[in-house]
């Protein structure tokens, strides 16, 4: 019986796991492996090889220590999660089962995908799913965001600071919000509506970006950067039938990250949190402190 199960491997779930040990809690993760939307390397032709993740090395850090301490990690996929007799049963797709006091759910979210060619081969190659992460790299240059949500929003916002020049590239037309009124007034963004995106271009880094247009006709666009904006769907699935969810499947947690069920956590992008890495790695080290306050309770 472990004190604390974290099932997720990603900024939030590695930062709670580490946190916990540090509360000498009996702690495991479970993740089927290190990783999350936003902890790989971006690289960029004129400066390639360079590390570009704002608070990567804090998760480095607490990334090293779970792989020193091998016994509090298990690399698998969890397929169940169910409350039993005030406790937890974690089982996965290989057959292990475990049991806990307290359970911190970090699944995080699936971004929606483009599904054109060249995305996949671009990624993290000048094609990104988090400008938070990666804006800072684009200083001077052109770029494409994909999306006409509240996050491609935002992100177009903060890109506009930075980049030289910002297309929006929407499927539909913007909702008439004050942000979207404020995007439509900057002078380095073009809003363009109605349009399908064909392909990334590019070889080795992100060149460009192929459109259809409302009127069926082609444009190219050359950029050095595309950021993807769509929806993003919570992997809330081992919970949503017994724990509170929003509309969109976000896990809803109260301020200590404790969802509507005892002793169950939730932290990261399986909630409704910031795109922010080091906001994840907040939320982790606070879902851990909350778990191990449950536990001192009981």
């Amino acid at each position: 019986m472990y004190d604390l199960i974290v099932i997720g491997g990603g900024p939030a779930g590695i930062t709670a796991a580490a946190v916990a040990l540090n509360q000498r809690m009996e702690t495991l993760i479970v993740a089927e492996r290190w990783g999350g939307q936003t902890t790989y390397r971006m690289q960029l032709e004129e400066m390639e090889g360079r590390e570009s993740i704002t608070g990567e090395a804090l998760v480095d850090e607490f990334r090293r220590q779970l792989d020193y301490l091998d016994f509090v990690r298990h690399f698998d996929r969890v397929v169940h999660l169910e409350p039993v007799n005030g406790n937890f049963r974690v089982e996965t797709a290989r057959g292990s089962r475990f049991e806990s006091r307290t359970v911190i759910l970090a699944t995080g979210a699936k971004p929606e995908r483009l599904n054109v060619p060249g995305e996949e081969r671009l990624a993290g190659r000048g094609l990104s799913y988090s400008a938070p992460a990666h804006a800072g790299l684009f200083l001077g240059k052109d770029v494409a965001v994909v999306g006409q949500g509240r996050r491609a929003q935002w992100a177009v916002a903060d890109l506009a600071r930075k980049a030289h020049r910002v297309y929006v590239l929407a499927r539909e037309p913007l909702a008439d919000t004050p942000l979207a009124r404020r995007l439509r007034q900057m002078d380095n963004v073009e809003i363009l509506e109605g349009v399908t995106i064909r392909e990334v271009l590019g070889e080795r880094f992100v060149e460009g970006i192929a459109l259809t247009m409302p009127d069926g006709s082609s444009r190219e666009l050359a950029v050095k950067g595309v950021f993807i904006k769509l929806a993003r769907t919570p992997n809330s699935e081992l919970v949503c039938e017994w724990v509170n969810c929003d509309q969109e499947g976000h896990i809803i947690v109260d301020v200590h990250c404790a969802t509507s069920w005892p002793g169950l956590f939730a932290a990261g992008d399986v909630t409704l949190v910031s795109e922010q890495v080091l906001v994840r790695i907040g939320e982790g080290a606070k879902a851990a402190i909350s778990a191990y306050h449950y536990l001192l309770m009981r």
